[in-house]
């Protein structure tokens, strides 16, 4: 390594210039030209730290740089009272940037970073955070959007809002359609607390349930074990409710209603029913009157064993003719 200056300035007038060189090849030179004034340390190796006219400072280190700061920290003044010394304070009034050919390695017992703007990160490949508590917080809004996958993993999952919207199958590669599969082993509860709110199943297609076990259905009364209501395989129980603004009726009746026919056949196999030992089928109106009506068509009625027909009132037949056979 050749003693002096290995830093080019066209605009210094080296007449200005005090060198001080040691055999080595380590320097101090002060360039005094004026407008033009520097300071140049320099190490044999090829390290230097330069001051320009304007104040700024280059600081070049051929190999490893190393800063060991507030090592005195925890000694006490010179009157042996604690006297501990401020932190250390790195400050930069315009833009900062840095380049790491290499691995970043940042260790300490705490970190905060604030900015006043926007902050961004960028990872070319795998992003990872961990910690014991991971807590993200936006005063407006947060945004997870992953271009192939999203996976969430963990023991148990809550979550809490106001408005709750879920879109699945949305036009993604020129076309339309997705799936959307919840599987639970255990219990599953999607449960409304508002008295005035309602839970509405909607599909534009087809309509599937299925149910492997027994079913109950409970309407007219909230049920937090609707299962313990049930009696049969499939159980429907009609409650009188209570109150309800948006009620049609308060009395607890049940309405169907079909456009076209309606089909029922029961006691496919050798059997009776739960409730009634014997029967097929077992109709039983408590209070009031039954009624069957056919406006438009036929009734028929066909028995392959015995009829028995019990009236403590009287019973009244009107036709325009009667065949007995």
């Amino acid at each position: 390594m050749s003693a002096g200056s290995k830093i080019k300035d066209d605009k210094q007038e080296y007449q200005y210039a005090i060198p001080f060189v040691t055999p080595s090849g380590h320097e101090l030179t002060f360039y005094d030209t004026p407008d033009n004034q520097r300071l140049v340390v320099k190490h044999c190796s090829g390290s230097r730290l330069e001051f320009k006219a304007d104040g700024s400072a280059f600081l070049k280190v051929m190999k490893d740089m190393h800063v060991h700061a507030s090592v005195l920290s925890s000694q006490g003044g010179v009157d042996g009272a604690s006297k501990p010394a401020d932190a250390s304070t790195i400050r930069y009034d315009t833009d900062l940037n840095i380049e790491i050919g290499g691995k970043l390695s940042i260790k300490a017992a705490t970190i905060d970073i604030e900015s006043q703007g926007y902050m961004r990160q960028y990872a070319a490949t795998d992003f990872e955070i961990k910690g014991n508590n991971v807590i993200e917080k936006a005063t407006e809004s947060i945004a997870l959007e992953g271009t192939k996958s999203i996976y969430v993993d963990t023991k148990e999952y809550t979550e809490r809002s106001v408005s709750h919207i879920v879109e699945e199958g949305t036009k993604e590669d020129g076309g339309q359609g997705g799936i959307s599969v919840l599987n639970v082993y255990g219990n599953c509860v999607i449960r409304n607390d508002d008295p005035e709110g309602g839970i509405t199943l909607s599909s534009a297609g087809y309509l599937n349930l299925v149910c492997a076990k027994e079913r109950v259905d409970v309407v007219g009364q909230d049920a937090t074990k609707p299962s313990t209501m049930g009696i049969g395989t499939f159980t429907q129980q009609v409650f009188k409710p209570q109150g309800g603004a948006q009620n049609k009726s308060q009395l607890g009746d049940y309405v169907f209603k079909s456009a076209g026919g309606a089909d029922y056949t029961y006691a496919q196999t050798t059997g009776s029913s739960t409730t009634q030992g014997g029967y097929g089928l077992s109709q039983t109106v408590q209070q009031g009157n039954m009624k069957q009506q056919v406006t438009a068509g036929n009734r028929e009625r066909m028995v392959t064993g015995n009829e028995e027909v019990n009236i403590t009132g009287q019973q009244k037949i009107t036709a325009a003719k009667i065949f007995l056979n």
